[in-house]
């Protein structure tokens, strides 16, 4: 009899412990993944819009890591929402869900022109949303730290990835009158190569061989333009002011 309350004893310790050392592991990465929340979401963003460059058969990337590359980015703008310690609205909360649903229930669906624009539509909205909340986490006044400059850069590559939705619905409208030299056969051919064109833009590099064709092409590619431009300014002036005003 002793013996077996001794061993209950030992069992029911060791899944005490084994308990408090898994809600210490849990803690520990929820405040890994809250600290380093603008560092994840860089690192996300990247993954997103360049990730193929790892990839020799983009065939085998767009069948079973694009959808993934959606999955983690929305993961991680959500968890960059928290940053801010507000308490976010049951309407976002719904807008978020709907966005998500959208853009990863709908993925493969590219047969049917009208699911395509609500895809594109609702990651747009997605995107919007995520570059509101870093540019608010951005000129909120704090120290200068890793966490603002992965905020930086990440919010220069989110205004790519809402130019380059923009082109993918303005593809939808009129395939034949946006770009040219765009080879829109396989979706993620197509994907790298707005890409190129919208990063190229708005890094002032060049056009190289495409080129805007229609109005609307003509002018996002002019405020894209502008956009990178006045980006590196408004935002290296920002990080000057708080680093001499924290000195």
């Amino acid at each position: 009899m002793a013996i077996l309350k001794s061993t209950n004893c030992i069992y029911l310790h060791e899944t005490i412990t084994t308990h408090m050392e898994l809600k210490k592991q849990k803690r520990l990465f929820s405040v890994f993944i809250y600290k380093y929340c603008y560092e994840i979401l860089l690192v996300a963003l990247l993954f997103h819009l360049y990730g193929s460059v790892l990839f020799y058969d983009l065939n085998f990337y767009e069948k079973y890591f694009r959808i993934a590359n959606v999955v983690v980015l929305y993961l991680a703008a959500t968890n960059s929402f928290f940053h801010r310690k507000n308490k976010l609205s049951l309407w976002f909360g719904f807008i978020l869900i709907f966005s998500f649903c959208c853009s990863t229930g709908l993925f493969y669906l590219n047969n049917y022109i009208s699911l395509k624009y609500l895809r594109e539509v609702s990651f747009l909205i997605f995107l919007i949303i995520t570059i509101f909340y870093t540019f608010s986490f951005l000129f909120s006044p704090h120290r200068i730290d890793k966490a603002l400059i992965s905020g930086t850069i990440a919010g220069y590559l989110l205004l790519l990835e809402i130019t380059v939705r923009i082109f993918m619905i303005l593809f939808l409208i009129d395939d034949k009158n946006v770009l040219t030299n765009i080879d829109i056969k396989l979706n993620t051919s197509f994907y790298v190569d707005i890409v190129y064109y919208c990063t190229n833009t708005a890094t002032s590099i060049g056009f190289s061989n495409m080129l805007p064709i229609s109005q609307n092409a003509k002018m996002v590619t002019s405020i894209l333009s502008l956009a990178g431009q006045f980006y590196m300014v408004i935002i290296m002036s920002m990080m000057i002011r708080k680093f001499t005003t924290n000195k």
